[in-house]
């Protein structure tokens, strides 16, 4: 009569364990940090057909930070053309105080520029990546489907399996 009491114990135990575990991983994943738009920057973006390029970084972010907590919230801005590397990155690592930078976030002179940053903690950290699309040169073949504008797409994801 004991050894099926002290199994059933024993599954309660576990049991509770387990449940502790997921709350505390539920609740550890936190919320998608809230990142503000450099200066300049718009939400209401320009008529053209760039709008595919811009949608398709939009969602490759999206599914690059989705995680067993759920999908990131990804906000999309239209810059000013003159809208350098260096001051949007500043302006978003800036909003992230001691936060680590994950990989080079030089400016290569490509049109596409991207940085991350993640949580400095120890388990389920929360990641921010930002894309920054240039205007297409002039002269070059795409320019005139490409506003004056530059575009920033914005990621932050909860806490979770990266």
């Amino acid at each position: 009569m004991r050894v099926p009491l002290a199994t059933a114990g024993t599954i309660v135990v576990l049991g509770v364990a387990a449940a502790t575990v997921a709350g505390v991983r539920w609740s550890a994943a936190g919320e998608p940090v809230s990142v503000a738009a450099p200066a300049g920057a718009s939400t209401v973006l320009p008529e053209g057909a760039y709008e595919a390029v811009v949608d398709n970084r939009a969602l490759e972010i999206s599914v690059d930070l989705s995680n067993d907590r759920g999908r990131p919230e990804v906000d999309t801005y239209a810059l000013p053309p003159a809208s350098g590397w260096e001051q949007v990155r500043s302006a978003v690592a800036g909003q992230l105080d001691g936060w680590k930078q994950v990989g080079d976030c030089a400016d290569t002179g490509e049109r596409r520029l991207q940085c991350s940053w993640s949580e400095p903690t120890r388990w389920w950290p929360r990641m921010v990546r930002i894309v920054l699309l240039r205007p297409v040169p002039p002269g070059d073949g795409d320019s005139y489907e490409w506003p004056d504008n530059a575009f920033l797409v914005v990621g932050s994801s909860r806490g979770g399996d990266l």
